[in-house]
């Protein structure tokens, strides 16, 4: 949950060649024709998150995406970061937002670069994300900012139900404005995306609760880094087991070869010992004989 943040003075952001623009010029304008001076605006402001969950559910959402989902599209996924429209002038701060078809660019350092510009990334974002922490927030009134934006799809996530009867509200843009999507009180599906959220208890940064995680088509969450690391390292476990029940096999069958060979040669020594003797006894006949 954030609140609203302003950017930079309207009269000193946006020139054409000639003249100084209002905001309402400004929609009319020739994007090519405008100069926006982006050092003016407030790309970070150091403000803290406003609760420990919401900071693991932010790091969750960034991390199992970029951990996890196999796609053949390059992909932008941001905790935490503003959004300013086309023409910025008040920027949005989303808990997490995911934009597809796009990458980050080559200097973040930029003042352009450092948060999403959708005039810089020539597109909105897919998906915007808001986890509710208290009842000032404004999360509702939020839809019609990200709506004026055009952000695809809006997520809100109200664990406590501070603002909502219901933990988990998916809107979809239509036109102009957003429409409750179909989901339950525990997941919602955004189709354009290829992924869905659900409400799943877990253990994340060494603390248990119930977070808003990524699902696929095929109903698999997606796994964040910890996991995938916990994961990988009960399979090498388990391939390190089965090579050593393998080993023991192995060694367990060399003991019994080497039995079965000190076996075969001490039949050999007996046979052996039997054909001299065999041989002793048929020279003592013949000699009893002549």
């Amino acid at each position: 949950m954030k609140t609203d943040r302003s950017g930079g003075s309207p009269s000193s952001l946006y020139k054409t060649k000639t003249n100084v623009h209002t905001f309402q010029e400004i929609d009319d304008e020739d994007d090519n024709e405008i100069e926006i001076d982006y050092d003016q605006l407030i790309t970070e402001d150091d403000e803290p998150v406003d609760n420990i969950f919401s900071e693991r559910q932010q790091h969750m959402f960034i991390d199992s995406i970029y951990s996890s989902w196999k796609i053949d599209r390059s992909f932008v996924a941001l905790a935490n970061v503003g959004i300013y429209e086309r023409i910025p002038t008040t920027p949005m701060v989303p808990d997490a937002l995911l934009s597809l078809d796009v990458k980050l660019p080559k200097d973040i350092w930029k003042k352009k670069n450092r948060c999403y510009m959708i005039g810089v990334y020539k597109k909105p974002p897919e998906l915007v994300v808001e986890v509710v922490s208290n009842k000032v927030g404004g999360e509702k009134e939020k839809k019609h900012k990200y709506a004026r934006m055009g952000i695809k799809y809006y997520v809100i996530y109200d664990p406590d139900c501070h603002i909502y009867k219901r933990k988990l509200h998916a809107f979809e843009l239509k036109g102009h404005s957003y429409d409750r999507l179909t989901s339950n009180n525990s997941k919602c599906w955004l189709e354009d995306i290829g992924l869905g959220l659900i409400i799943k208890e877990g253990t994340y940064d060494l603390w248990y609760d119930a977070y808003l995680r990524w699902y696929d088509k095929s109903g698999e969450i997606l796994n964040t880094g910890q996991e995938n690391a916990f994961f990988e390292l009960k399979r090498k476990e388990k391939i390190e087991k089965k090579a050593e029940k393998q080993k023991q096999r192995a060694e367990k069958e060399k003991k019994r070869a080497e039995k079965e060979k000190k076996r075969a040669e001490s039949e050999k020594q007996r046979a052996d010992q039997a054909e001299k003797e065999l041989l002793r006894l048929k020279k003592l006949l013949a000699a009893q004989r002549q």
